[in-house]
């Protein structure tokens, strides 16, 4: 009975301040009729009853008295008063569901049946405490009541902000005005209201009425008892007391609602208030200091904004990252590997990970040498772990996935984090093992690790961007950016990502291997990068690092401490070097992006490029370093003249662009004395008449008459003329012939009446002009196409024997073997055919060059192929000479045959068909060894192209034979009839069989023809000879 009463009571109060209930008139008498249904005997009731109801009456009674003894006033405002009421009420309820539970009472008997009463029986009893939905609706109804009334008047202007919102927003209104409670009283009531209500917060079932949607009510009243100023200052214990209760409070809630009630106060709150502090505060060290608790926030935060908003996602990350505590080092030691621990999660949802990335941003921005420390460093310790001496036995027993290291790396980095200096220099302990990641070319992490090295150099200055650059490049090292050790090698895994394959010493060969992706790379980086500044200062320490010297004197020790290994290491390090930095210049000429950002300022290129070509100059002893320095002129000396040209061609060169380049005269005349390569002295005149000229004169390479060394000459001849005493006279003269020979040219040697021989020869030089002077002007043009297409046009003119052409064929040879390190496939190709046809006049260089090109060369399939067929057309114009080289044109082939691209091995067996063919009997003992590989490779090969090829081989050979096959295939002949009859009614290939059939044919011929030979009717006559014996 004294629930029901009670309840009823909850129900009278919860309606007031709704719409026809606001008058203090209608308060007034609803609380004095509670207060006289509650505090008025009945005697009505039993004994028993009236002991119970007024033991919980006493209690409310005692209650409320408490509640106005606080309030140190003569007239108490009704509103309190009815606050006070519903304090008691609840504090009632919550007692009398206690006793409940210690005494519960028995459900009365009812007269069932044995149906009823086994289902009754079946079913659980209710909990003693539960109550109906309807009375949880009443109890959080007049809870507001409460909080509107008496709590508000306690609240001073900050802890407030909240409960004034949502008596607004509920339309609640009792009165003019709202209820206050004197200044001095506040503390005291509000705290004996939360003494008497905590009990009902922390209550399994009436604490859900509060412990929800009241919940910010509840709190921003608890935090001005915990934290207020005035209560902290003039009430300590209190405060205490309250806090250790909000803790406990705290415990019978769910983490996630509580934070989103405590975010939803602190943004509320104005700033530089102490709620908004305490929130904070409240926040960082309740939840986010607790396991899980940086997860928690996050996790609350995205509950109540939209986590696809760039914006809200940034607003929940400085919760964490902006928290508002003196001591970082503990913000940063706690939050910092639950952080990590976000970022290690295989799957995280998108807006978690996007929120977990910019809090890292944001912390990076606050120190990021602590969030190096706690938070990146389980993130990027797997590539750390590369650049260490125990980087051997940490690999071999651990199973650190690289590839998943590289993908977080990037969603960190490049997906999500707006790029930042303070973000990205977290990165510079691991920028080594990215670039050796980025230099793999089969890995789908390849762009991936660019990416990153393009993020890290885009947010440096110009200066730290070109020594990160020489530290990518391996000409520098540095502590802060140690390089990969170098037992560790990375490689490709079965899905395409990244592993440590093995770890042993790497060969000198495989690090100059490793060195060349690894300079390719870093120009596709370069080319990403797009930053001119960058690129041209890169230039300009790239040319320092060059010293063609190194080798000059040997390395020796005052104190012997140094080895024959040691020095041997230092000399190859040198040399690598040196090497690296010519590489990484030689990409970046061929990179039109990279020069056209180089040429954008001649004023500051042309020193640099002064500066390479001075390199050229240095003296070196070493002969693989001079043909290195020779390279590295060319491809400078190349770069300059296909821009000028280029330049010149559009009208764009101005008079000061052409002052700056003849600054590189002097430079280039220097080079002219110190290299003895014919190739880079043809290219080396061409330019500087180009520049002497401003572009209108471009004397030939391989002119008779062309050269600053022959114009040198002739200058000093003159002058030597002059000083003698007939010196007048002889110049007079030679002045004279010289104005004969102009006039003769202008009329091309004939008579001025001789108009038609005139047009001849006029025509005719034309077409001298059209052919071997055309072709070589083309050669130096900046379009690649027409480049490739003069080296086509001369080697035509060679095959047509033109006589200007064959001149200067010694000329020819080094501009083909020059192209032949070009990276384009036309180019090269069109390099390759011209030595082919220049094979019989340098049957020793051509031969060796072709070769090696096939066996060793790194080139792409289709240009091997072509290659194949370059050496068939060089083997056939040394005719007679072929025995000579026959062994470098079959091993050559035979490596070819055993390459592991099926077009290679076709286009090898279909070049050494045509060899064997051309050899004929001088093929020597190896036609075993052909056949057997012929017969492997007919038998076994998978692909049906190969097979095509050692059966067309066959033909070939026979037909090349002829009559003579038996006298030189006798050992072999009839193993080799038989592999053709198997493949012939075996192999799935009709093509196959039908070079079978035709091998067979061919045999059957020459079987018939050595059986039954042809009679001749024919008489030999001996006179001067004895007749051979024909016994």
């Amino acid at each position: 009975m004294a629930l029901q009463i009670l309840f009823q009571h909850v129900k009278d109060l919860a309606i007031l301040g709704t719409p026809g209930h606001t008058s203090l008139e209608t308060v007034t008498s609803e609380v004095g009729k509670i207060k006289k249904s509650l505090w008025q005997d009945d005697q009505s009731e039993t004994a028993q009853d009236t002991e119970e109801e007024s033991s919980f009456r006493l209690q409310i009674l005692t209650t409320y008295r408490r509640l106005l003894s606080a309030v140190n006033t003569s007239s108490l405002d009704v509103r309190l008063e009815c606050g006070f009421l519903v304090v008691a009420i609840l504090h009632g309820i919550q007692s009398v569901l206690e006793k409940e539970i210690q005494n519960p009472r028995k459900p009365p008997v009812n007269a069932q049946s044995k149906v009823g009463r086994k289902n009754a029986a079946q079913i659980p009893p209710a909990p003693p405490d539960l109550i109906s939905v309807q009375q949880a609706k009443d109890i959080e109804a007049v809870c507001r009541v409460l909080f509107y009334t008496a709590v508000l008047g306690c609240l001073d202007s900050e802890a407030s902000i909240y409960v004034k919102m949502m008596l607004v927003k509920n339309k609640f209104v009792v009165g003019s005005d709202l209820p206050s409670v004197p200044q001095e009283c506040r503390h005291a009531v509000l705290g004996e209201i939360f003494r008497n209500l905590l009990p009902v917060m922390k209550h399994e079932t009436l604490g859900t009425c509060m412990r929800g949607p009241l919940f910010p009510e509840v709190l921003s009243s608890i935090l001005q008892l915990c934290f207020g100023p005035v209560d902290v200052k003039n009430f300590p214990e209190d405060t205490a007391f309250f806090r250790d209760q909000m803790e406990s409070l705290f415990l019978c809630m769910d983490n996630n609602h509580a934070i989103q009630q405590i975010l939803l106060l602190k943004g509320l709150a104005q700033r530089g208030v102490w709620f908004k502090k305490v929130c904070g505060l409240l926040l960082v060290r309740r939840f986010m200091f607790q396991p899980g608790g940086v997860a928690a926030v996050i996790g609350a935060g995205l509950s109540i904004c939209n986590g696809r908003d760039w914006q809200q996602c940034e607003a929940v990350a400085s919760l964490i990252a902006q928290a508002k505590i003196s001591n970082m080092d503990q913000l940063y030691s706690t939050a910092g590997p639950q952080i990590a621990e976000l970022l290690l999660q295989e799957e995280l949802k998108p807006e978690i990970l996007r929120v977990v990335v910019l809090t890292v941003a944001q912390m990076a921005r606050r120190s990021a040498s602590l969030t190096a420390l706690h938070v990146t460093y389980s993130l990027l310790k797997p590539l750390v772990d590369t650049t260490t001496a125990e980087a051997a036995r940490i690999f071999a027993s651990s199973d650190a996935n690289l590839t998943l290291c590289i993908t977080r790396i990037h969603k960190l980095f490049v997906e999500i984090a707006t790029p930042t200096v303070a973000l990205t220099s977290l990165l510079q302990p691991v920028l080594c093992p990215l670039m050796a990641v980025a230099a793999l070319m089969t890995s789908h992490l390849r762009s991936k690790a660019q990416q990153i090295l393009v993020r890290y150099l885009s947010q440096q200055r110009k200066g730290e961007a070109v020594e990160t650059l020489l530290v990518l490049s391996g000409l520098k090292k540095s502590s802060a950016s140690p390089s990969v050790d170098p037992g560790v090698k990375f490689g490709i895994d079965d899905e395409g990502g990244v592993q440590v394959t093995n770890l042993e010493e790497i060969a000198d060969d495989n690090v100059l291997e490793n060195d060349d992706r690894l300079s390719k790379s870093l120009i596709t980086i370069l080319e990403t990068l797009k930053n001119s500044a960058v690129i041209l200062e890169f230039y300009e320490r790239l040319a320092e690092c060059i010293n063609f010297t190194v080798l000059n004197e040997k390395i020796q020790s005052p104190t012997f401490l140094l080895t024959d290994e040691d020095v041997r290491k230092e000399q190859f390090e040198g040399m690598r070097r040196v090497s690296l930095g010519t590489n990484l210049l030689s990409l970046l000429a061929d990179s039109d992006a990279l020069t056209s950002d180089l040429f954008q300022d001649l004023s500051a290129a042309v020193p640099f490029v002064d500066r390479l070509i001075k390199a050229g100059c240095q003296e070196c002893n070493d002969e693989h370093l001079r043909k290195t320095q020779a390279t590295l002129v060319m491809n400078i000396v190349v770069l300059i003249s296909c821009y000028v040209s280029e330049r010149t061609l559009r009208k764009k060169m101005s008079s000061e662009d052409w002052k700056g380049l003849k600054n590189l005269v002097p430079s280039l005349d220097e080079v002219v004395e110190n290299i003895q390569d014919e190739t880079v002295l043809l290219y080396i005149e061409q330019l500087r008449n180009l520049l002497l000229t401003h572009g209108a004169v471009q004397k030939l390479p391989g002119d008779s008459q062309s050269g600053a060394k022959q114009e040198k000459q002739e200058h000093v001849s003159n002058k030597n003329r002059r000083n003698n005493k007939q010196g007048k006279r002889e110049v007079e003269e030679e002045e004279k012939d010289n104005k004969i020979k102009q006039e003769l040219n202008r009329n091309d040697g004939k008579l001025p009446n001789e108009v038609e021989d005139k047009k001849s020869h006029e025509k005719e030089s034309q077409e001298i002009k059209s052919t071997y002077k055309e072709a070589m002007d083309d050669l130096f043009s900046p379009l690649l196409p027409v480049r490739g297409h003069s080296l086509l046009a001369l080697g035509k003119l060679i095959e047509q024997r033109d006589p200007e052409t064959l001149q200067h064929k010694d000329k020819l040879l080094t501009i083909f073997q020059h192209n032949l390190k070009d990276e384009d496939s036309y180019i090269y190709l069109m390099a390759v055919q011209g030595l082919s046809v220049l094979c019989d006049a340098y049957p020793d260089k051509i031969v060796g060059i072709l070769t090696s090109e096939f066996s060793v060369g790194e080139r792409t399939v289709k240009d091997r192929a072509k290659l194949a067929e370059a050496m068939t057309r060089a083997s056939r114009r040394l005719g007679p000479l072929l025995p000579h080289y026959k062994e470098q044109f079959i091993n050559a082939l035979l490596a070819g045959v055993r390459d592991r691209e099926p077009l290679v091995r076709a286009a090898s067996l279909s070049s050494l068909g045509e060899v064997i063919k051309l050899l004929r009997f001088s093929l020597g003992p190896i036609v075993h060894e052909v056949f057997q590989l012929l017969h492997t490779i007919i038998s076994h090969d998978k692909e049906a192209e190969v097979r095509r090829a050692a059966v067309l081989v066959v033909t070939l050979l026979l037909q090349g034979l002829g009559q003579d096959a038996f006298s030189v295939l006798k050992d072999v002949i009839r193993d080799l009839y038989r592999a053709l009859r198997l493949v012939y009614t075996t192999d799935p290939d009709d093509v196959v069989r039908l070079h079978a059939q035709l091998a067979m044919e061919e045999i059957d011929t020459i079987t018939r023809a050595f059986l039954l030979p042809k009679l001749s009717l024919s008489k030999k006559i001996y006179v001067t000879e004895m007749p051979p014996n024909p016994f």
